[in-house]
């Protein structure tokens, strides 16, 4: 059966360059995109993804206010926070969560780190 991964970003060459690189390392995964934290609420409430990869700064709600709705809703699946912004009260507060954080750029490295996570959270 084929994983999901919700891949959230108000840059849509994020997204793409994002939903590319998961797909060469992992092509067998469905990849749903979102643009804003309401939309992530509202897809990975429908589609129950096994990974979300979410930016933290975008407008509608933010990638913390999300991960607060969703966690709770989906023990069982993987979170992970991406930001340019690396500042440590950034990284705690993803901790804090009890969710990952990767820091931007979005190179090939952060698609094998993420999927990496996912494969270690789910041995």
């Amino acid at each position: 059966m084929s994983k999901t991964v919700l891949v959230v970003d108000d840059s849509r060459v994020s997204r793409m360059m994002l939903s590319k690189m998961i797909n060469m390392v992992a092509s067998d995964w469905l990849i749903v995109e979102a643009e804003d934290g309401q939309q992530a609420v509202e897809k990975a409430t429908a589609d129950t993804p096994d990974l979300i990869v979410m930016d933290i700064n975008m407008p509608v709600m933010d990638g913390f206010e999300a991960v607060e709705v969703l966690r709770p809703q989906l023990p069982d699946t993987t979170m992970i926070l991406l930001s340019a912004n690396i500042q440590s009260s950034s990284q705690a507060r993803a901790e804090e969560l009890g969710v990952h954080f990767i820091a931007k750029p979005i190179t090939p490295a952060v698609a094998e780190k993420a999927l990496a996570i996912w494969s270690r959270e789910n041995e």
